[in-house]
């Protein structure tokens, strides 16, 4: 009897665990059923996470363009068109800008170090028209080489100084062999401040380096349309902010922005001619003043390689608010460790023309 008992009480506390267990078992489903985990939403990156990963991902890409080894070395005389080949030929191009960032083309003399790294060059690509009063040497040098040289001056058609309301398709001699008939002192240098110039130079550009790299010729296409395609979405704005204007006449401090101008339909007054560091006499600035006062201007644009002092003058003089347009010419130190572009700094420039022009 007694082992009866206690198998009965044995039996008994198994079905009380087995009961317990079936509880936890049906509790934890149950809490399973009516709460089913959700992994939180993953929180919003902030501006600045932002800003890191596209740094990151800038810096990744220019690892990855330093392992390219560059297949042409190549000389522009200054900024626009170091740039130019910065764009169409990437990390493939090896680039020495003759001029350096801060130093005016203009009064600029080469090194005995910068004519050899251009007589090295396979490519050389130079504005003429005496933008580079050292031109004449360099290419002296180059006579026995093979040198490919990129007169920008012969791709566009040219403005006389002075005269940029002439008929804009004027024609002169577009020849390559740079052996040109006319005087250059008779037209505006400044060819790279058009922006569809520069799309006209990049094709030269293109072509060349497409025959001395057929490898990577379509990197170098693909490039060249890039770029255009900037220039492109530029002249839109320009267009759009000249047709919303209501002031047309740009008082600029010394004669860089004919071709610009020209292009959209603006007028330039030009406080000093071609060179930015020449100081126009006290009759000038009188007349100047009073023009202010006709065309009811309340700027004038100033530029980094210019001399500012003129310009000063005669804002104080004539009540002016001076803003910075950039010609292009080179780059100062602040735009160069910003990583400045021809394009961004036409940005830059659309941006202060509407705030100048447009009411």
């Amino acid at each position: 009897m007694k082992h009866e008992n206690r198998k009965e009480s044995a039996s008994n506390r198994l079905r009380h665990w087995l009961a317990l267990i079936l509880v936890a078992m049906m509790v934890t489903v149950a809490a399973g059923c009516a709460a089913p985990s959700v992994e939180p939403a993953p929180a919003e990156a902030s501006a600045g996470q932002l800003e890191e990963e596209d740094e990151a991902l800038a810096a990744e890409e220019m690892a990855e363009d330093s392992l390219i080894e560059p297949v042409i070395t190549l000389t522009a005389s200054f900024f626009p068109y170091a740039d130019l080949a910065r764009q169409i030929g990437g990390p493939l191009v090896e680039i020495n800008q003759m001029v350096p960032d801060g130093a005016d083309p203009h009064s600029f003399e080469p090194s005995p170090r910068d004519l050899i790294q251009l007589e090295a060059s396979q490519v050389f690509i130079y504005n003429g028209l005496d933008m580079e009063p050292w031109l004449e040497g360099a290419l002296a040098l180059l006579a026995n080489h093979e040198t490919r040289l990129i007169q920008a001056a012969d791709l566009v058609p040219l403005l006389p100084y002075g005269d940029h309301d002439h008929d804009h398709d004027h024609d002169h001699d577009h020849d390559h062999d740079h052996d040109h008939d006319h005087d250059h002192g008779e037209w505006d240098p400044h060819v790279w401040t058009d922006p569809l110039n520069m799309v006209t130079i990049g094709s030269e550009l293109l072509a060349v380096l497409q025959e001395l790299d057929p490898a990577n010729s379509d990197t170098y296409e693909e490039n060249y349309h890039l770029f255009a395609a900037a220039i492109e979405e530029l002249d839109a704005g320009f267009r759009q902010m000249v047709e919303e204007a209501d002031q047309k006449v740009m008082l600029v401090s010394h004669s860089a922005f004919g071709y610009f101008a020209h292009r959209y339909g603006l007028e330039e007054i030009a406080v000093t001619g071609i060179t930015p560091h020449a100081e126009p006499n006290p009759g000038r600035l009188a007349e100047l003043t009073n023009l202010a006062r006709e065309y009811k201007l309340e700027y004038i644009f100033f530029e980094t390689l210019a001399n500012p002092r003129t310009a000063e003058v005669l804002a104080a003089e004539a009540g002016l608010e001076p803003l910075m347009l950039h010609n292009l010419e080179g780059l100062n130190q602040e735009q160069r460790e910003a990583g400045a572009t021809y394009v961004t700094l036409m940005h830059e420039n659309l941006k202060t023309l509407e705030k100048a022009l447009v009411k």
